[in-house]
């Protein structure tokens, strides 16, 4: 007569807390083994001796519940035994969670390796039980025993085909997943010996209160171990998975910034465009690309014609609204295939690559021009921006990537000599000009260092006495091979690399100093007059240099007189006005140079603090035989004199402008008809003579056997 099967219910909670925490760190473990493709020995081992010795503690534990004596339990054969076979077949659900590719083989696998390891405990449980005569129970006990592996097996299975899916492992929505998975998994390792210890011999099971109070007390010890080793390496698991997600942040981080410092070298950070370097390197590609294809390729540069007056006029911040709204402009005129790129100040590129590159690139073209058209406002008004445009095409013109570049580059430039709106393809001589502008900005920046300027003056004379009273000083570049270079041939290309502000200090001090030598040497209240262009003008320094200069030379500020265009001043009349207030306030005499070739705007003499009008010397050249440049030069004068200005007059080369200039009230002059520009050392000679009229400087002249031109 067998007994009812009795369950210890503090024992079988027991069971079911370890048989929890088991499941939980099993899913853990397939969570991180899925999410990392490095395979760790060591986590792998963790991983395997947790959920076997979790499995055991579930089997023992769930043993003692259903009845089995702690003589029994005790076993050397079955703890030892069942440990055992429970850490092999973790050790073989985590290897086949790890090297199976996710799918049916890993659901398969892991979920035959859980199986047999959550059923061998209760396998050699029920083999380690000593036999007695079979009851008509034992069958089923038997039976039970045996299906205890394929209870496991669904549930495990069950289990692991919801959990081992890695879009399901990265969704964050994925919890009620891994709740669902957790107990189905609780739920087969429970019933997977639940029902096997129920049906075991009622021999094999224990009713005294003594027993089960040992047996509890056994349960409480194995729970305890069991459950101590899966918290430590859950922890571990916790940490490992910290520290990971820490790691991947990193690289992630620095996967970005990477990028970022790459973008950053490789675009432009105003227009976000292409720099030269990336679009050397897309030019580089698509000649390689296209090479035996029957494609070409086109490069064309372009350059906004007055874009650095106005960017010194109206600011830089000005400036750089206006190459962001160019960049748009270009980028909707260009069709997408084609790369845009800024490679300069305000220079862009376009590369251009089909079967007939040459005309598509006059196609872009005529679609750059247009855009264009339209006048781009700035600051409240309306600047109209004009292109100038090289172009060169592969492989007429080049071969190589860099001289294609090289090229187009050439192209501009005679682009821009030849006037605004000028679009125009390389052709063989075009190299020869760039070549030799190049050779020219490399002797222009050794001149400066070897001291090759020198600074030569013109004589400006009162009308009224012939006296010299001030000198314009010139610029000079005496050429080791070239001989003597006049500013014209240098100047510009001084403006565009910007040399012209340390070349413009220099002159600056070596007229300070010459005049300072002057007055020493004569005595007399010589001035000076400088021309300054608009990057010196604008420069931040402009006050510090002068005044550096002049104290450096030990000169009155009144000695000084500087010269500005009507251009340079009107660009932006009110920061012109501003400064040039500050220039009079240290006493420097401003003048305008070449009045009547820029604005002609009489209205500004009223508004701008200046001293002095210079009349171009085009209004000059007809006199006095033209009625026209008679009333211009009249008007002039007179309206220059009722606001309290002298005029001098330039370009004077007969005695009838001379003479006709004095009959028109003018107050000094200068020109050929005096002489023309001469070095520091003739002008002195001329200086010693205090009646250096036209006589005078004739006879200095012909002491140094020099002769004016006719």
């Amino acid at each position: 007569m067998t007994s009812s099967p009795t369950v210890d219910p503090y024992a079988l909670a027991l069971a079911c807390v370890i048989a929890v925490l088991t499941c939980h760190l099993a899913l853990t473990f397939m969570s991180e083994i899925a999410a990392t493709a490095e395979r760790e020995v060591c986590v792998m081992l963790q991983g395997a001796f947790a959920l076997g010795t979790g499995l055991w503690g579930t089997s023992t534990v769930l043993a003692l519940a259903c009845g089995l004596s702690a003589q029994e339990a005790l076993s050397t054969a079955w703890l030892i035994g069942s440990w055992a076979l429970a850490v092999l077949g973790a050790a073989c659900a985590v290897a086949a969670a790890s090297y199976l590719e996710s799918g049916t083989g890993a659901i398969v696998g892991c979920s035959l390796a859980f199986a047999i390891a959550t059923a061998a405990p209760h396998w050699m449980r029920f083999a380690a039980v000593p036999r007695r005569p079979a009851p008509p129970a034992a069958l089923s006990a038997t039976t039970w025993a045996w299906t205890a592996g394929p209870i496991a097996l669904v549930f495990v299975g069950l289990a692991a085909g919801l959990f081992l899916q890695p879009r399901r492992l990265r969704d964050p929505r994925s919890f009620p997943i891994r709740a669902a998975a957790a107990l189905t998994m609780t739920c087969g390792t429970l019933a997977s010996g639940a029902r096997a210890m129920l049906v075991a011999p009622a021999a094999s099971r224990t009713c005294c209160v003594e027993g089960s109070v040992v047996a509890r007390l056994l349960a409480v010890a194995v729970a305890s171990v069991a459950a101590a080793v899966l918290a430590v390496v859950q922890i571990m698991a916790f940490y490992r998975g910290r520290m990971r997600e820490r790691s991947s942040r990193s690289t992630q981080e620095l996967s970005e910034a990477h990028a970022r410092l790459h973008h950053i070298a490789t675009h432009d950070a105003l227009t976000g465009l292409p720099n030269r370097e990336l679009l050397k390197e897309r030019l580089s590609r698509s000649l390689g690309e296209i090479s035996g294809s029957g494609k070409t390729v086109a490069v064309a540069v372009i350059d906004l014609d007055r874009f650095s007056a106005i960017n010194h006029s109206f600011g830089h911040g000005v400036g750089d609204r206006l190459l962001e709204e160019i960049a748009r402009r270009l980028e909707s005129a260009i069709p997408r295939e084609h790369i845009l790129a800024r490679i300069g100040g305000d220079e862009f590129a376009v590369l251009i690559s089909g079967v007939a590159a040459r005309i598509e690139a006059n196609v872009v073209m005529a679609g750059i021009s247009k855009a264009f058209e339209r006048p781009v406002p700035i600051g409240g008004e309306e600047v109209r921006i004009q292109p100038s445009i090289g172009v060169s095409v592969w492989p007429d013109d080049a071969r190589r990537d860099d001289d294609l570049l090289a090229h187009a580059e050439a192209a501009l430039q005679v682009a821009k000599r030849a006037g605004s709106r000028k679009v125009l393809f390389f052709e063989p001589g075009m190299s020869d000009s760039m070549q030799e502008r190049l050779a020219l900005e490399n002797d222009l920046r050794r001149a400066l260092a070897t001291g090759e300027f020198e600074v030569f003056f013109q004589p400006q004379l009162s009308c009224r006495t012939g006296r010299i009273v001030a000198a314009e000083a010139l610029l000079r570049w005496r050429h080791p091979s070239k001989g003597l270079i006049k500013p014209n041939a240098f100047i510009p290309l001084a403006e565009q690399t910007g040399l012209i502000v340390p070349l413009g200090d220099w002159a600056l001090r070596e007229v300070c100093r010459q005049v300072r030598e002057w007055r020493t040497d004569t005595g007399m209240s010589l001035r000076a007059a400088v021309n300054l262009s608009p990057a010196q003008l604008r420069h931040p320094d402009l006050l510090l240099s002068l005044r550096s200069a002049l104290g450096a030379a030990n000169l009155d500020a009144r000695a000084l007189e500087i010269e500005l265009t009507e251009s340079t001043v009107m660009t932006d009349a009110e920061e012109s006005s501003a400064l040039l207030e500050k220039l009079r306030a240290m006493g420097v005499t401003v003048a305008i140079d070449d009045f009547g070739t820029g604005y002609s705007s009489l209205s500004y003499l009223r508004r701008l603090p200046i001293d002095k009008l210079k009349i171009d010397r085009s209004f000059v050249r007809d006199l006095p035989s033209s009625r026209t440049d008679e009333f211009i030069v009249r008007a002039v004068v007179s309206l220059a004199h009722s606001v309290g200005l002298q005029v001098v007059t330039e370009g004077v080369e007969t005695e009838e402008q001379l003479e006709f200039i004095r009959s028109l009230g003018c107050d000094q002059w200068q020109g050929y008809y005096c002489c023309e520009p001469l070095p520091s050392a003739i002008f002195q000679e001329l200086l010693v003579d205090q009646t250096a009229t036209r006589t005078g400087v004739l006879t200095a002249l012909t002491r140094y056997a020099r002769r004016p031109p006719p």
